[in-house]
């Protein structure tokens, strides 16, 4: 008999019970750490965002240092032209890209397709989910997402609207409209200081009530329209009228309530601004309304110091 074998051993294997004994304690380990890698990962995209609005921040500032006023959120007199992200384009280096946009046209125009139609990466907080593909439907009109919006201050917008080509009412945020070129605001503005003062804060595609009214989507979720290149009110300019950082349900009924202008993200638990004085913050949304009301407002004599984050 070969002094190899050996008929006495028996071969030795996982029983059935063993191996689901292991497969249970990998989902068991698996369960613990996919929340931790999860938190991970929302925190790298939670600081990106943050280096977004520091960006943006020291932006407004190069162009306050150039032209003595900060830029208005519409880059000419009307609501169709440019946002103040086409006119601080080439203080964030991209100045061919502004070079190319025709301010006497609509950005909606065929001929500034090419400029708005660029997916800028500073302009979109990477924690913002694209719950639909933007730009898609004809709506759209080919122009890219963004998820940033100045700060107007307190006011609703419905004043806006009977008073556009007339002398306009007075808004309060560091960041205002306006139907002449010469009305904007300046450091000198803030008189509750920049340190107390929003500048711009984040929104998101993250209300399914509101949808689209017409054009090939007619009907379905638009979720908001924060193109980055558009300065009507609620696309990059936000209010704290409203409910701050809300969260919309699909087909609660419940979304007429001056949503799509207000301040809200996809972090969890509250939204990040950077200030007058470019330093990020992040606003918890159970900040009380007085408070967010103090610091949206640049004049209202109420500086608020010790907020809280």
């Amino acid at each position: 008999m070969s002094r190899f074998s050996c008929g006495s051993c028996a071969r030795r294997a996982f029983t059935l019970v063993e191996l689901l004994v292991v497969i249970a304690i990998i989902g068991i380990l698996v369960g613990l750490l996919l929340p931790a890698v999860q938190s991970a990962r929302e925190a790298a995209r939670r600081l990106q965002c943050q280096n977004n609005l520091k960006q943006i921040g020291l932006a407004v500032h190069n162009y306050h240092d150039t032209y003595q006023m900060f830029p208005n959120v519409n880059s000419n007199s009307t609501l169709s032209g440019g946002s103040l992200f086409v006119a601080i384009l080439p203080h964030v280096e991209l100045a061919n890209s502004f070079n190319l946009y025709d301010f006497t046209k609509s950005n909606r125009d065929p001929f500034n397709q090419q400029v708005v139609s660029q997916q800028i990466p500073f302009y979109y907080c990477p924690s913002a989910a694209r719950r639909r593909p933007v730009p898609s439907c004809s709506s759209d009109a080919g122009r890219a997402p963004g998820t940033y919006a100045a700060n107007i201050g307190t006011e609703d917008y419905n004043q806006y609207w009977s008073y556009f080509g007339h002398p306009t009412p007075s808004l309060d945020g560091m960041i205002v409209y306006s139907d002449t070129q010469d009305r904007k605001t300046r450091f000198a503005s803030v008189t509750d200081g920049s340190s107390n003062t929003l500048l711009v804060g984040e929104t998101a595609y993250n209300l399914p009530d509101y949808k689209f009214s017409f054009g090939d989507c007619q009907g379905q979720p638009r979720y908001s329209f924060t193109y980055w290149c558009n300065p009507y009110p609620g696309s990059t300019a936000c209010t704290t009228q409203f409910g701050f950082n809300p969260r919309d349900i699909a087909n609660d009924g419940v979304f007429d309530r001056g949503w799509v202008r207000s301040f809200r993200s996809d972090h969890p638990g509250g939204v990040q601004f950077v200030f007058g004085d470019g330093s990020v913050h992040f606003i918890s949304e159970n900040i009380a309304v007085e408070t967010l009301d103090r610091l949206a407002a640049r004049n209202d004599g109420q500086p608020t110091g010790d907020w809280g984050e």
